[in-house]
């Protein structure tokens, strides 16, 4: 697990003057990697498309309690919002489903 992954919570501060301000805070940072997808084929072998898009993707991270999908993830420069986050048992990692936020 190469990728260096921040999630960010977030979270309303009251400012001096009175106002409310919303931002995101960062809460938790780990180690991760990227699923890579493949292209799909169709019956004579072309590949017809590709399951990546540009704005999904997907993180595996080890099984930990103190992520959520109401979480943000901060990778290489882009933030991600969290979709799903699935576990698998068998050796104790998250999936985490992930699309790309326009800022």
């Amino acid at each position: 697990m190469r990728e260096l992954l921040q999630f960010s919570e977030h979270s309303e501060t009251q400012t001096s003057t009175g106002s409310v301000q919303k931002v995101w805070v960062q809460t938790y940072t780990c180690r991760g990697m990227i699923k890579r997808t493949s292209p799909v084929f169709d019956k004579d072998g072309v590949a017809a498309r590709e399951e990546y898009q540009g704005i999904n993707q997907y993180f595996i991270i080890r099984m930990t309690t103190s992520i959520n999908e109401k979480m943000r993830i901060s990778h290489n420069g882009y933030v991600y919002e969290i979709v799903l986050i699935e576990p698998n048992y068998s050796d104790r990692t998250l999936l985490i489903q992930t699309r790309r936020v326009n800022e």
